[in-house]
């Protein structure tokens, strides 16, 4: 067998003949790096700081023999190792025989032989060569023992290692504690007795894994829902994981070893994640998750057994105004208070779900009379409307309910949902507190309505709207003194529809205010025009109630004035009582901002809302428009004629202007200024035109004031 010898070896050779060492060099010189000392006594100096694989040590020497030399070495543990071969001339027994008792490994008698020489000092090099290899060998598994043995003590995990006989041969510290043995007591002990695991369920014994991963030799899961019970408290706890067999380089099985951890918490966690997932966190009721699995479910069965479902969607009424006034912490506990006083009332398989702020939905399953719903509904209303007491305080709080029937109203869950919220819409319309059964009539009237929502988005972001003006006229002689621009829409098919039909719905919709932001720019687009055509003509605006509250209704109005190059006289506002009473605070204070632009505002349909003299004082307002209402029969109502005149005598005493509102025949005219109003608009005078038509209603001779 060939040797092999590392490059990194060193000899060292201690001689006093420069002949020897010349020699021994040469010879040598491929095996190792050569170092050479001449004098004895420097030899163990030499051989510390070098620390060499192999000395060649000369026996005759002065000063110090080699023998004393190898003495030396083989006292100080840094060169007690180093393998010693003593080089002489001398071939007798006795002397070989004292280089081995000093400590020596070889004898190599002068002259030299090269072979033998070059082989021995080999041989040598290469047990040096072992030793240390086992040496570090050794080191490195001691390093590797502990580095585990640190491991497996710091680790979460618990962890049991065995022998083939499924006996304990090894615990970490968390086992012990999760068992409640100590490892010098389980040592020895089956894996059974020391780790006793059961069923979560029926608190049977189970087979342990280690048992298993012995018998099939293969890694086992431990059984789900397993527990494991402590020595000495006998309390249990939830744990998992896994056991596996321990093979030697053979490939024979050696033990086995488990590991495992307390799943306890993580369950409770998992669980808690769950509720979490499926359920409201202020009041604890299904989410809207957990609401469409059960309805899905209810309406499943509800086909089996050929019974209904009921479906009623709860909201409580003006709600944000309790959560505003009272804070959203106090609304909070409102909550919590009505969900226990429904939850009093409710049957073990009804449903109760919060779907959002103030929302709730009710499944109510198995339903044989139309009846049942209906009287739960009842009682469901009365029960709510009773006072609630909040530190200290009592509170009133109504519902609006909408209810849909499965499968009358629906053939799926989802369209049960939606149909009750049209029911719901419909409870709140006729004034709230009450509850509505969803029909196929209703639910035409919600697709049309959402179709006409449709229709005017898509008319505002095509720019279908068009405004049309009617005169403002003196009733003395029908000079034109201004124009009120009155919106109209133009359905795709070319029809015009009615301002009736539109405008309560861009109010409920929000659409108001980009379709009176439109309306006011195409306004003074047209004002500019008139202006451009040598006509002064002011021109009258509606605001909306939500229009006027905006933050940059002055400044868009001032922008417009300035971008038409208009004076502020040429457009008046015209604004609702309910509109003006709505923010006291931001009322004056906008109208004080038109003031201070020349801005004329007048209040439209006065008399129809909270008409209040203290009002009237505070906002200085220029104009009151008297309704057409009380216009239209006061030749025949006594009391009609009386608020016309109140009116009148109202704005005159405060020098307010009057304008009235829907003249149409001669007899009006005559009455109002018989009573002093010096103004007016109807039909008497012309209908609301278009631009060019409106052009056309100038140029036929109507002078302008």
């Amino acid at each position: 067998m060939e040797l092999t010898i590392s490059s990194a070896s060193k000899i060292l050779i201690i001689d006093d003949q420069p002949a020897n060492i010349a020699l021994l060099s040469e010879m040598l010189q491929d095996m190792a790096e050569i170092y050479f000392v001449s004098k004895s006594t420097e030899a163990l100096s030499k051989a510390q700081e070098l620390l060499p694989d192999v000395i060649l040590l000369d026996i005759e020497m002065p000063e110090m023999s080699g023998f004393e030399v190898c003495k030396l070495l083989k006292h100080d543990p840094l060169t007690a190792d180093i393998s010693v071969i003593f080089i002489s001339a001398h071939t007798e027994a006795e002397f070989e025989y004292s280089s081995l008792a000093y400590g020596a490994v070889d004898f190599i008698a002068r002259p030299f032989n090269r072979a033998i020489c070059r082989l021995r000092v080999q041989n040598h090099l290469f047990m040096q060569q072992q030793a240390k290899a086992l040496l570090y060998s050794k080191q490195h598994i001691y390093a590797e023992k502990q580095r585990l043995q640190v491991t497996l003590n710091s680790i979460g995990d618990a962890v049991i290692a065995t022998d083939t006989e499924a006996k304990v041969t090894y615990m970490n510290p968390i086992a012990e504690h999760m068992t409640g043995w100590l490892q010098v007591d389980a040592v020895g002990k089956p894996i059974t007795e020391v780790m006793l695991l059961r069923d979560t369920e029926s608190k049977q014994t189970v087979t342990n894994p280690v048992s298993l991963a012995l018998t099939e030799q293969r890694i086992v899961a431990m059984a789900l829902d397993c527990e494991l019970v402590h020595r000495n408290s006998l309390e249990s706890s939830a744990v998992e994981d896994s056991a596996a067999p321990i093979f030697d380089e053979q490939d024979r099985i050696i033990g086995a070893i488990i590991v495992f951890h307390d799943v306890g918490e993580a369950k409770a966690l998992a669980t808690k994640m769950s509720f979490l997932a499926n359920h409201d966190q202020l009041t604890g009721l299904p989410n809207r998750i957990l609401l469409h699995d059960r309805l899905e479910q209810a309406c499943s069965l509800a086909t089996m057994i050929e019974r209904k479902v009921g479906l009623i969607l709860i909201d409580v009424d003006q709600f944000k105004f309790l959560n505003d006034s009272l804070g959203y912490q106090s609304g909070d506990k409102l909550l919590k208070l009505l969900v226990k006083r429904l939850q009093t009332i409710l049957e073990p398989d009804h449903t109760l779900a919060r779907t959002g702020g103030d929302e709730f939905v009710l499944i109510f399953p198995d339903i044989v009379h139309i009846e049942q719903i209906s009287n739960l509904a009842h009682n469901i209303s009365r029960l709510s409307r009773q006072p609630y007491e909040l530190n200290g305080n009592k509170y009133n709080m109504s519902l609006s309910m909408g209810i849909s029937l499965y499968p009358t109203d629906s053939s799926d869950a989802e369209t049960l949902l939606r149909h009750a919220d049209v029911a719901l819409f419909k409870a709140k319309q006729d004034g709230r507190n009450n509850f509505c059964f969803f029909s196929d009539e209703l639910g035409q009237r919600m697709l049309q309505r959402h179709q006409q929502e449709q229709s005017l988005r898509e008319a505002i972001a095509e720019d279908r709207l068009e405004v049309h003006f009617q005169p403002k006229v003196t009733l003395i002689d029908g000079n034109i003194i201004g124009a009120e621009a009155l919106v109209r829409l133009r359905n795709k098919n070319g029809s015009l529809m009615s301002p009736a039909e539109f405008i309560p719905l861009a109010e409920e919709t929000g659409l108001i205010i980009p379709l009176g932001k439109m309306v006011l720019v195409k306004a003074c687009q047209q004002s500019a025009r008139w202006k451009k055509a040598g006509i002064t003509l002011p021109v009258s605006v509606n605001i909306a109630a939500a229009q006027f509250t905006e933050a940059g209704l002055v400044g868009l109005i001032e922008h417009l004035l300035q971008e038409y190059q208009l004076a502020p006289a040429m457009l008046e506002l015209e604004v609702t009582e309910t509109a003006l009473i709505q923010n006291p605070q931001q009322t004056a204070e906008t109208l004080s901002q038109f003031r201070a632009i020349g801005i004329t505002v007048a209040i439209d349909d006065f008399g129809t809302g909270y008409s209040s003299l203290a009002y009237l004082k505070q906002y200085k307002v220029d104009v009151l428009k008297i309704d057409m209402s009380f216009v239209k029969d006061m030749l025949s109502d006594k009391n009609d004629h009386a608020i016309v005149n109140t009116i009148i005598l109202l704005g005159q005493s405060m020098q307010i202007e009057l304008v009235a509102e829907g003249v149409e025949t001669a007899e009006q005219q005559a009455m109002l200024l018989e009573l002093g109003c010096r103004y007016g608009q109807g039909y008497y005078y012309s209908k609301p035109l278009a631009e060019d038509d409106f052009m056309q209603y100038l140029k036929a001779g109507k002078a302008l004031k």
